[in-house]
């Protein structure tokens, strides 16, 4: 009796210890838009919420909760934004220690997003997008390599954060629900890995003439895209990922995967759509894409 009572005493504490994680919350607030940037621009979604959780110590960071900053990005040249100083690593010329100017920004995902805006459009992080999105180890040694980070076990701890939370399954993600204390086995990621994410387009039975004009269209493409030896596809006026990967017999979700168009985006006409392999970023089509991140819609589309 009193040996079963120190266990549930146990199990209890370990549960409110869980609950009151401030890591794990900070995970299952911001796992959307990590995933959600992964579909848009390549980077892992692991790696980027590592990278957050180490940055803004979990959103607990002076910087974090009162600029929005989660990754401590500074100022730079030509930002035009709010401004928040602090004393991080610059020093004047007399060699001491001054406030350095990072960005504020009018929202936690904005801050997310100028992440991946600042890996994406300096040359010297370039190469990491040759790199499998899965590849999580190469990502963070190759952060390190690009000069991301001066500390020498700057990847070493974004390893041993992504491994503590199980980061990695949220490189298989789509946009979904995750929880960061579910260990999965083989065969739950298999079947992970092989569901789709996106929602295909649905019709109600009230629109059969709808219906039976989309259907016969799609016949009529399928009939003359057959070819199964084709590699791309060029995107027709108002064409969708969904009949595109009809026309071929492919899932939408692995064409989306395949070019880095994210969730509830869709190609422009006359760009290429590439059917049976993985692209790198600086080939992805062009897309019109309204984000919605936690809720808030955007005010206008997007082109990317």
């Amino acid at each position: 009796m009193l040996r079963s009572l120190i266990v549930a005493f146990i199990v209890y504490f370990a549960l409110v210890s869980y609950k009151e994680n401030p890591s794990t919350t900070y995970i299952s607030q911001y796992k959307e838009i990590a995933i959600s940037e992964m579909h848009r621009t390549g980077i892992p979604a692991s790696i980027k919420m590592a990278q957050a959780l180490l940055e803004s110590g979990a959103g607990q960071s002076s910087l974090a909760r009162e600029a929005n900053n989660h990754f401590g990005i500074k100022c730079g040249g030509s930002w035009n934004g709010g401004t928040y100083y602090l004393h991080d690593d610059d020093y004047n010329s007399k060699g001491q220690l001054i406030k350095s100017c990072f960005r504020e920004f009018s929202s936690s995902f904005e801050s997310f997003i100028a992440h991946s805006e600042f890996l994406v459009t300096q040359n010297r992080y370039a190469f990491l997008f040759n790199y499998d999105h899965q590849d999580y180890k190469a990502w963070a040694k190759g952060l390190k390599k690009a000069g991301y980070a001066t500390d020498k076990a700057y990847p070493k701890k974004l390893i041993n954060i992504i491994e503590k939370y199980q980061l990695y399954f949220l490189d298989d993600a789509g946009v979904e629900d995750f929880s960061p204390d579910l260990a999965m086995q083989d065969s739950e990621i298999a079947t992970r890995k092989n569901k789709t994410h996106f929602e295909y387009p649905s019709y109600s039975p009230g629109d059969a003439t709808e219906t039976t004009i989309a259907q016969n269209k799609r016949s009529e493409r399928k009939r003359m895209r057959s070819d199964s030896n084709k590699t791309y596809h060029i995107v027709g006026l108002g064409e969708t990922l969904s009949e595109i990967a009809m026309i071929y017999s492919l899932e939408e979700n692995a064409l989306r995967l395949r070019n880095r168009i994210p969730k509830d985006a869709e190609p422009l006409k006359g760009e290429r759509i590439h059917l049976r392999k993985k692209i790198s970023l600086i080939k992805r089509p062009k897309f019109t894409r309204t984000p919605e991140f936690d809720g808030l819609a955007a005010q206008e589309d997007f082109i990317f």
